[in-house]
């Protein structure tokens, strides 16, 4: 180290340096930060498993999907009405935020109860795709833009 400090010119400098991620200010935001860390983390594998076709272990997505459920649980919970007070144009993008959830957990429930066979999910009406969950991520997005939120 004290080869590197002669090097610079006295100022210390550390070789490796860890990417500094800020937590959002905003409650929501933070919220969907977590919700992108379970969808990008958790889940980005089995769902790019179901979208190419291939029948992945089922055993092995209900495990990873019962424990993703759990955080997305907390999630709710943590910008429940109850536990967050915000102002009424935030309000639109917490159901905003909770559709998207439970529209995702629904999804993957009757994934798992159909097998995930692709054929059998499409024939549920009610059911909204993986195409629009991203929608609505992408439509909440720019909500998030027009509340001004530190977190998109």
């Amino acid at each position: 180290m004290i080869i590197l400090t002669i090097a610079f010119g006295g100022e210390r400098m550390s070789l490796f340096k860890r990417k500094k991620i800020n937590r959002p200010k905003n409650p929501l935001g933070l919220a969907l930060l977590q919700y992108d860390c379970i969808i990008n983390k958790d889940l980005k594998k089995i769902i790019d498993k179901i979208k190419s076709g291939r029948l992945p272990d089922t055993a092995k997505i209900i495990r990873v999907f019962n424990e993703s459920e759990c955080k997305l649980d907390r999630i709710i919970e943590y910008i429940s009405k109850e536990n967050l007070k915000i102002d009424y144009r935030s309000d639109k993008a917490r159901y905003m935020i909770i559709d998207m959830i439970e529209s995702l957990k629904t999804l993957f429930k009757t994934a798992s109860s159909h097998g995930f066979e692709e054929e059998r999910i499409s024939r549920d009406r009610n059911l909204l795709s993986m195409e629009q969950i991203f929608k609505a991520r992408e439509d909440l997005k720019s909500y998030m833009k027009d509340i001004e939120s530190d977190y998109l």
